[in-house]
């Protein structure tokens, strides 16, 4: 029996030895890198296990050590390599007990065929020359014979037959194959390239006792259309001729680019004084949204806060100009390089909708100056005689604006100024002249929303003077009010301030003459516009092609404000005479002002004062 025993576990062991062996088949490409791993995925798991490789060729019946890692990595694959690769795993089951032994054989077989290809891709857009590498290891002049084939869309082969450049031409001036270098390659130049020249060339040779045979796939990309194809019809027709909706949406656009446009000075000028009129760049920007088309429409028409496709913009506007000139003055002209032509429909509408019918430049840049400057001069009635101090003889497009604001008092101030002392952000007093009244009718009340008190001044042509005075003059209160001041608040603000019922009060607020000058060009990149810059579609302004399509080269605006007794009728001083108990306003501290038109329900200036 014990005999009997010992013979069934010598049985048990040597199965457990080779019941796993595993044979894998591996075709190699020529050339490639090979890596052999010993374990499977199917096999049993093994303890402290040993590895041995061993090869044996297809030439010979004997076997040699090639490695003992998990792993057998080749490099660069040759025919010597064919053959097989035996691991033989070695170890313990987990049991601990029983030892197992797995071998696993690779038969390589190496491909020699080129059954695996690679090419080269060359994508050129129509009529570009497409240049086709085709490049032997060996000087060209010893290889007798070569062959670049075609293979058609119907599969059908056809054979190319390069020609030679003249020696004596610069260039090729007719469409067709010529050889690209031929005292050092096979490459060829297809001229005057066609969408059906796309598929796959094949170039052929013989080097030594080998063909050789090198691919490369062709896509020829068809022409774009024009830059102006489909973009050069005239601005669409207002359908709501009547302005039932008209006005809202322009009263609500107009408010949001202020707050926006607002935003983005205070960031760049954190405390300057400020001053622009929302309304007249809207107005220029406007002008230039006439011959916008493709996606620049749409980048303007989202800077401009207006709804995609909103075709009454145009006469919105001037709706508004015709309802507010009574004291506002606006000057938006559009200045263009002679080397462009306007479309007539863009100086029909721009007649139409803003009065002004697009100036071309000279070659002369004084006298480019004088023109911009006197057109500004007339039309802002002398109050901004200079705009611009030079102008580039290559400038494209120039965008020119000014505006000039004249309102009087509705209620008068008292005749004399008074010295004054205004407290600025860094806490430094300034010596002022103000304009104060004793009773002083206004509406004011203090801004929840805004966190500041707020004054409103009525002035003639249905407009207000919105003074928002923070709780005390540091920047750091300053800032607050201004980022609390959204469109919404705004709006909000300005309904309220209507309701508030008129108190006397003992008001006090420095005199004013502001003129400032804002940095257009930069300002237009903050709120989107940047593409202006850099070949915008303007094909309803320059509808011909040109090599060098119309961009804006510069923007100009500049604001002029006045806050003074001019213009209200002198009357008794009774400075003197005033209870105490009277409330003040008193705005001799840094201060935000909005010029606010109840007709068009929107700011005409929006500002800021932090050194009078």
């Amino acid at each position: 029996m014990s005999h009997s025993g010992m013979l069934c576990r010598i049985s048990l062991l040597l199965l457990l030895e080779f019941a796993f062996t595993l044979s894998v088949e591996v075709i190699v490409p020529k050339g490639s890198d090979l890596t052999l791993t010993c374990h499977h995925g199917e096999a049993p798991k093994i303890l402290e296990d040993t590895f041995k490789w061993t090869f044996r060729s297809r030439n010979s019946i004997s076997q040699i050590q090639v490695g003992e890692d998990s792993k057998l990595s080749k490099q660069r694959i040759r025919k010597s390599d064919e053959g097989e690769y035996e691991c033989v795993m070695d170890g313990y089951m987990i049991d601990g007990d029983s030892r197992m032994r797995i071998s696993r054989t690779y038969n390589v077989s190496v491909d020699t065929s080129g059954s695996f290809k690679q090419w080269v891709v060359v994508k050129v857009t129509e009529g570009d020359v497409a240049n086709l590498p085709c490049s032997p290891s060996t000087n060209v002049s010893l290889i007798e014979r070569y062959v670049w084939i075609r293979k058609t869309e119907e599969g059908a082969l056809e054979y190319l037959k390069p020609l030679f450049m003249d020696e004596n031409d610069d260039e090729v001036k007719d469409a067709g194959v010529y050889r690209a270098r031929p005292d050092e390659d096979f490459a060829i130049n297809i001229h005057g390239s066609k969408v059906q020249d796309t598929g796959m060339y094949t170039c052929q040779f013989q080097e030594g006792p080998e063909e050789r045979t090198q691919l490369v796939e062709l896509t020829v990309e068809a022409l774009p259309p024009p830059r102006c194809y489909g973009h050069t019809e005239p601005w669409e027709l207002c359908e709501d001729e009547k302005r039932r909706t008209t006005g809202p949406i322009l009263s609500e656009s107009l408010t949001d680019f202020s707050t926006k446009l607002y935003s983005y000075l205070r960031t760049a000028k954190p405390s300057e004084n400020l001053l622009f009129s929302p309304v007249s760049i809207a107005g220029v920007l406007s002008h230039l949204l006439l011959g916008a088309r493709g996606e620049t429409r749409k980048l303007m028409e989202d800077a401009l806060a207006l709804p995609r496709g909103f075709s009454c913009i145009h006469k919105a506007l001037k709706t508004l100009r015709e309802e507010t000139q009574e004291s506002l003055d606006m000057a938006s002209h559009i200045f263009y390089s002679p080397d462009q032509t306007l479309s007539e429909a863009f100086i029909n509408q721009s007649m139409e909708f803003y009065e002004a019918t697009p100036a071309k430049l000279t070659q002369d840049s004084e006298q480019n100056v004088k023109m911009i400057n006197d057109w500004v001069a007339e039309k802002t009635k002398h109050k901004i005689p200079k705009l611009v101090d030079s102008v580039d003889s290559f400038n494209q497009l120039i965008l020119v604006n000014a505006v000039y604001f004249l309102g009087k008092w509705k209620l008068k101030f008292d005749g004399k100024s008074r010295p004054g002392a205004f407290t600025t952000l860094n806490g430094d007093m300034v010596n002022v002249n103000t304009l104060y009244g004793a009773k002083y009718t206004l509406s004011m009340q203090f801004s929840s929303s805004l966190r500041a008190q707020v004054g409103a001044f009525p002035l003639t042509g249905k407009n207000r003077l919105f003074i928002l005075l923070p709780v005390t003059s540091s920047l750091k209160d300053l800032q607050a009010v201004e980022e609390k001041m959204t469109d919404t608040v705004l709006r909000e603000v300005a309904k309220d301030m209507a309701k508030v019922t008129p108190t006397v009060a003992e008001v006090t607020l420095p005199k004013l003459k502001l003129d400032i000058t804002t940095d257009m060009n930069r300002l237009l990149g903050d709120i989107g516009l940047g593409e202006l810059f850099n070949a915008p579609n303007l094909c309803g302004v320059f509808p011909e092609e040109t090599d060098m399509p119309a961009a804006l080269s510069d923007a100009r605006h500049r604001a002029t404000l006045t806050l003074s007794e001019s213009g209200v009728e002198a009357a008794a001083a009774s400075s003197l005479s005033f209870a105490r108990s009277f409330p003040t306003f008193t705005a001799l501290q840094p201060f935000i002002l909005v010029l606010w038109s109840d007709q068009a329900n929107c700011p005409l200036f929006m500002g800021r004062v932090t050194q009078p």
